[in-house]
């Protein structure tokens, strides 16, 4: 009986050293933060990406709540992404954060440098040590689990074809 409660102090243990080694982002399993960066035969051109039919839809299913990203009054928690397109692509085209000042929401042309992919991606956390406080706090959807890497790439060729309002 007392190996068995050893034991399982041992595996607690472990398991709470697991899930605080990561950083804000990264799995529930704890595993070390990741530099995400989409494998080299990644195509950002093609299919071309529509803001309107494409992205809005991503924002309006994962971050347009009214208690995240879709308030109408208030901070709307740092970025609007409701469902007002034009609000929303003005919220974060070449918009900097109080989060992460040097990195716009979203680049133009650059997903790598855009703060949304970063926190898409769950490699916020690579660079913590720019954010506000030491800390780009978690991915997003906040809480959830990463969107699929479906989803994301067509955010991220939204962005590398020049994030344009269409």
């Amino acid at each position: 009986m007392r190996f068995a409660s050893s034991l399982a102090l041992v595996v607690a243990t472990v398991a709470f050293a697991a899930s605080s080694s990561g950083c804000p982002g990264s799995d529930p399993a704890g595993d070390a933060c990741e530099d995400y960066a989409p494998p080299a035969g990644f195509d950002a051109t093609t299919p071309a990406v529509s803001f309107s039919k494409d992205v809005m839809p991503i924002f309006g299913q994962s971050c347009a709540f009214s208690t995240c990203h879709g308030s109408t009054v208030g901070p709307a928690n740092g970025v609007f992404l409701g469902k007002d397109a034009p609000r929303a692509h003005a919220a974060i085209v070449n918009v900097r954060g109080d989060e992460l000042p040097t990195m716009p929401f979203v680049t133009p042309g650059n997903p790598r440098e855009s703060y949304v992919m970063r926190k898409m991606d769950g490699s916020q956390c690579a660079i913590d040590a720019q954010c506000t406080g030491g800390s780009c706090q978690g991915s997003m959807p906040k809480n959830e689990v990463l969107l699929d890497l479906a989803t994301r790439d067509k955010v991220r060729r939204w962005i590398a074809q020049g994030a344009k309002n269409d």
